[in-house]
């Protein structure tokens, strides 16, 4: 694994993990037992929270990984704020960049104002689920928290996605068009056809482990760059056409 953030892969395993793994597989296996032993409680903290916010989302992240990840419910910004994250390289014209460290309380906060608007987050789930993974506040884990709490949320605006109907690779591929052009109709388009009535919460645990690919979703050729380097500080004066709303 090539995602060696803190520098220590080799005395300390992929991002200093509990059991000291380094073998990708290993990794991929005992991060996902963590998940899936976590889920119940992580969708029980969830639907108590009235309203979710961006420490909602923190401590979904601690629930699910803490027992593989010592510093789970920690965003970037807290652990290595000076890196700048992205899927593929930052010089392949099809990588994906995520936000900046120091944004990404904004950015999650900007997601959650969107989705509280229940009839625009009808019309438009692919757009906060853009905006909640362009946000990737977590060194891992940033995909299966961000599907639970965007499933609480769709669940609050009374609709639901039928994940089980979905493809992983058209899902992604989507995913990465909404991050790169925000608000363009990308993942909305993709996700629209699989909107159903709501599901009741109960069924969600045996839902989401039975999501082909689910254990992967956070693994996609994930690299980084210094936020000190001039390419990357001018690929974010221009990255994303959309800006946020104050």
């Amino acid at each position: 694994m090539s995602f060696d953030p803190f520098g220590d892969f080799e005395t300390a395993g992929y991002l200093q993990n509990s059991l000291g793994l380094k073998d990708p597989n290993e990794v991929k296996e005992s991060e996902h037992l963590s998940f899936e032993a976590s889920i119940e409680d992580a969708l029980g903290y969830l639907a108590k929270k009235k309203p979710v916010t961006f420490q909602t989302v923190l401590e979904v992240h601690k629930i699910l990984f803490s027992g593989f990840y010592h510093w789970a419910g920690k965003d970037r910004n807290e652990l290595v704020p000076h890196l700048a994250v992205f899927k593929g390289s930052h010089g392949d014209p099809h990588s994906t960049a995520f936000e900046r460290p120091d944004l990404i309380r904004r950015s999650v906060d900007y997601a959650l104002k969107l989705a509280a608007d229940k009839k625009a987050f009808r019309d438009h789930p692919g757009e906060v689920m853009g905006q909640l993974a362009f946000s990737h506040p977590f060194l891992d884990g940033n995909g299966r928290t961000i599907l639970l709490v965007f499933m609480e949320l769709c669940y609050r605006a009374r609709f639901a996605i039928d994940w089980s109907k979905t493809n992983k690779d058209d899902y992604l591929l989507a995913l990465s068009d909404e991050i790169r052009e925000p608000g363009q109709g990308h993942l909305d388009n993709y996700l629209k056809p699989f909107i159903v009535f709501i599901s009741s919460r109960d069924e969600w645990p045996k839902m989401i482990s039975g999501i082909r690919g689910l254990d992967g979703l956070d693994k996609e050729d994930i690299t980084y760059e210094s936020l000190d380097n001039p390419e990357i500080q001018q690929l974010y004066k221009t990255y994303r056409a959309k800006p946020l709303d104050p």
